[in-house]
């Protein structure tokens, strides 16, 4: 393990660096009867406080650079209807959205969220959880490690992930 990940991750309650350790071991458990059970499960107080702070100075310096998108799409995320289809079918039923993102281009090498991003810790993590290996990293430049950024009105509605699953980090609540 490297020094780097210690300043990022709370390893003292989450040791990732180490599968074999009780802990973490509960917590694999864990992770996976709640994704059996909701399809999702939260993972609270893993980032630490001070890598928080670091990862929104990294996403306020590039705010001007976010395209924030307001419409309305269905679950597979299109935003045009097809009236081929019935009314009642699930292509045809449209929700509010407005967010944006950062593209993982914009960040320096050395950001916290794209250093984060690439240690094999958490991906041996992650692929223990989920009970999937081997897994890999997605090699798009633009959305590896991209941000969702949402202002106080943002809304993004349930919808399908082109991928079968998704690591979300939430770095403000508000």
């Amino acid at each position: 393990m490297n020094d780097r990940l210690k300043t990022i991750v709370d390893l003292e309650k989450y040791p990732i660096y180490d599968l074999n350790s009780p802990i973490i071991k509960n917590l694999i458990k864990k992770c996976k009867e709640e994704l059996d059970q909701y399809s999702c499960s939260t993972i609270p107080n893993f980032i630490l406080p001070k890598s928080l702070k670091v990862m929104n100075s990294e996403l306020e310096k590039q705010l001007d650079e976010v395209y924030m998108s307001k419409e309305s799409i269905n679950a597979y995320l299109y935003a045009k209807d097809d009236p081929s289809l019935p009314k009642d079918h699930p292509k045809r039923t449209f929700m509010n959205r407005y967010n944006g993102y950062l593209n993982s281009d914009c960040f320096p090498k050395d950001s916290e969220m794209k250093y984060l991003y690439e240690t094999e810790e958490l991906l041996k993590f992650v692929s223990a959880c989920l009970g999937v290996s081997p897994i890999y990293r997605w090699a798009d430049p633009l959305a590896c490690h991209a941000y969702n950024v949402m202002k106080p009105d943002g809304v993004l509605p349930w919808h399908f992930d082109s991928c079968e699953f998704t690591l979300s980090l939430m770095i403000q609540k508000t």
